[in-house]
This record gives C-alpha cells, sequence and structure tokens, in this order.
C-alpha cells in the first residue's frame, strides 16, 4: 500500500449487509481514503468469516478483529490506532449504517484543511429511508442543554452551500485530525455508546479545537432512536447512565443545577411512556441506567454494559 493520509474507520457488531454497504460506499469515493479500518466488535465467528471472505485480501482494508465487544468508543479507539500508526493525519469515522454519497469524503477532507482551527468536520447527515430528510446539519452540544432533546436545537443548515461552524457534529459521521484526536485522548470507552460524541466535542471545543459542518458532504444514516421512541433495554439503560458520565468527566459545578431538574424531567416522561405501551422493560432499564448514573457521579466505579446479546 502506497502512504496513508487519510483513513477511515468503519466499526461494526453483526453489521452483516450494513457494514458492507457502508464500507463499499467507502471504497467506491474517488478520491477516497487511503485506508479503510473495519473494526469488529467480537461478533460471531459466521460475521467474521464473511469480513474475511469480503475484504480480507483488499489492498485498501484492514480488518480489525477485536477479542471483546469495546463497543462504539472502544472501537473507535482501535482503528483510529491502526490508522495513526499507518501515517494518517485524518480519520473519517463512521457508523456501520452510514452510506457515504459521491464526493462527501473528499469534501469533508478538503473543509478540514481549509476551515480555521479545524480539528472536527461533519457531513450533512441524511434519513437513507427518505434521503430527503435532513436528520443533523450539526449539533448544539452544551452541558447546559445535555439532556434537552437534539430535535429542539439543532441548528439549520444556511442557504450558503460553504462550510460553518456548529458545537456538535452527530457522531455517526465525524472526521477528526490527528492533532485533534490526540488533545481529546479519543472516545471515552467508559461512556461505551451513546453520548460519546458529545463528550468527544465538548472535550475538543475545550481543547480549542473548531468544529465545522461541510453540507456539501452528505451522509445517510440508518437507525435513528431517540428516547420518545425505539428503545431496547440496553440502549435504553445506556442512554438513561451516560448524561451523568459526561457531566462528571467535564466538571462544570454550576451545569449541575439545570441538569438535574432537565434529566430528572426527560427520564420520568420517557419511562411513563413506555409503560403506557406496555414496555416495562424499556421503563425498567431506563431507571436502572439512571440509578447507575448517579452513583457514578457519586464516585462509584463505572460497571461496564455488556451487549445487546447479554442484556437483552
Amino acid at each position: 500500500m502506497s502512504t496513508v493520509e487519510t483513513a477511515a474507520v468503519v466499526v461494526t457488531w453483526e453489521g452483516g449487509e450494513a457494514t458492507r454497504r457502508c464500507v463499499e460506499s467507502l471504497l467506491a469515493e474517488r478520491p477516497g481514503p487511503d485506508l479503510v479500518v473495519v473494526v469488529d466488535n467480537a461478533s460471531a465467528d459466521a460475521e467474521r468469516e464473511a469480513l474475511h471472505r469480503q475484504w480480507g485480501a483488499a489492498v485498501r482494508v484492514r480488518l480489525v478483529l477485536l477479542a471483546e465487544n469495546r463497543h462504539f468508543a472502544g472501537g473507535m479507539n482501535a482503528g483510529a490506532g491502526v490508522a495513526f500508526t499507518a501515517g494518517a493525519s485524518s480519520v473519517l469515522f463512521l457508523n456501520n449504517d452510514t452510506v457515504v454519497q459521491d464526493g462527501a469524503f473528499a469534501r469533508l477532507v478538503q473543509a478540514l484543511g481549509c476551515c480555521a482551527g479545524a480539528g472536527i468536520v461533519g457531513p450533512l447527515v441524511r434519513d437513507r429511508a427518505d434521503p430527503r430528510r435532513v436528520i443533523s446539519a450539526g449539533e448544539h452540544h452544551g452541558l447546559l442543554t445535555l439532556c434537552v432533546p437534539r430535535t429542539l436545537l439543532r441548528p439549520r443548515a444556511p442557504a450558503s452551500p460553504q462550510p460553518y461552524p456548529v458545537r456538535g457534529v452527530m457522531g455517526c459521521a465525524l472526521l477528526v485530525s490527528r492533532a485533534c484526536f490526540e488533545a481529546v485522548g479519543g472516545f471515552s470507552e467508559t461512556i461505551q455508546v451513546y453520548y460519546e460524541d458529545v463528550d468527544f466535542c465538548l472535550a475538543a471545543a475545550a481543547a480549542g479545537q473548531r468544529i465545522w459542518i461541510e453540507p456539501r458532504a452528505v451522509v445517510e444514516h440508518d437507525g435513528m432512536r431517540g428516547f420518545a421512541r425505539g428503545l431496547t433495554p440496553w440502549a435504553a439503560l445506556l442512554k438513561a447512565r451516560n448524561p451523568w458520565l459526561v457531566m462528571r468527566r467535564h466538571r462544570a459545578r454550576l451545569a449541575w443545577l439545570v441538569f438535574l431538574p432537565t434529566y430528572a424531567s426527560l427520564i420520568a416522561t420517557s419511562a411513563f411512556g413506555y409503560l403506557v405501551r406496555g414496555r416495562r422493560d424499556v421503563a425498567r432499564a431506563l431507571l436502572a441506567g439512571a440509578a447507575a448514573g448517579a452513583c457514578a457521579a457519586a464516585g462509584a466505579p463505572v460497571r461496564p454494559v455488556g451487549s445487546p446479546r447479554e442484556v437483552g
């Protein structure tokens, strides 16, 4: 392989066709990443055999088969280690249920190099089921608004097609410079998944790294799940626990005055909604996650949450 300057990391667990579609969209980019790192989070043997058949001999693809499920944050860190060791100066981190549209990768890389102080650049994220629908044109990450539904805060893309600064990027697709990644120290593996993107963007901003959106770069995304609908017990537990971990990591004392009432309202409303729909398992998981988060914020050790297969 020639010198690696740019790379992409795709984290997958039992990803099947979704992972194949994501990786193929990257390989079809012209110009595209010099290296695509596919990180498998301890999938079953059949899934790993499929990954080997598809890309085991591919020149531009590196398979990283983790012995244990390190979740999204750990998978991204593992992939970043491979990419930076190979010489990459920037890495595009992707959910496996994304599809990169033509020219998106090159536009993101160009914006990272041209936008003032850029450490992170995100794309315009559209719904793969309905590409007319914009899921995210940037995020408004902040400790004071941590528990306000993101749909109420997301900025709208301006009429101009030029890149614009934001306070956060949706974690399904973000291009990060090596300098930014090293300044932050990578993604928090304690958080595991859900809010790891919020935590990373907050830490990047605190380190002086600016965050931009390149609206001409489009990535389509599947699988949107908010507090109000579609949660599994596994996702509910993590989504209820992790805001506490973000607050604990960033130590903004005054922000707790806003966090506590808004968090309580979010969890209570969500749990009640699932109870009404007969999903007691999800409601119980929300309350368990809230209890685990509160204990962690008080100084208790954070216990890792197992895979969706283990939690249910």
